[in-house]
């Protein structure tokens, strides 16, 4: 890992983006969308593959790159959105693990694969 964090990046994504004066074209809906076709890129990388343990996908390298490339394209454009949209990525991730907890406590849902 590098040592940075999302917060430490963002100055960087966002100088990236204000050279490129590319704020005009992102709005909202714009980068919902790039997220969507980013991520679907991602699971592409996955079609037609069943039972792949995470370290049989560790152990290709050349997939693994391009993997990470995606992870990257899909959490740049959720760090825009986030940011234009003044959505604290931390406090709302910490708030739904919260609803989630509630929503599906361990003892009842431990081990189990569906949902009622």
């Amino acid at each position: 890992m590098s040592g940075e964090t999302i917060e430490s990046m963002l100055p960087r994504l966002l100088e990236f983006r204000r050279e490129r004066e590319w704020e005009q074209f992102h709005l909202p809906k714009e980068l919902a969308t790039a997220l969507s076709i980013e991520a679907g890129e991602l699971l592409e990388l996955f079609l037609w593959r069943q039972h792949e343990s995470h370290e049989d996908v560790k152990a290709d390298q050349e997939r693994m790159e391009r993997i990470r490339e995606e992870v990257a394209d899909v959490l740049i454009y959720l760090v825009f959105l986030s940011n234009d949209l003044g959505i604290d990525l931390p406090a709302a991730i910490a708030s739904k693990l919260a609803k989630n907890e509630i929503k599906y406590p361990a003892s009842e849902y431990r081990g189990r694969f569906s949902l009622p």
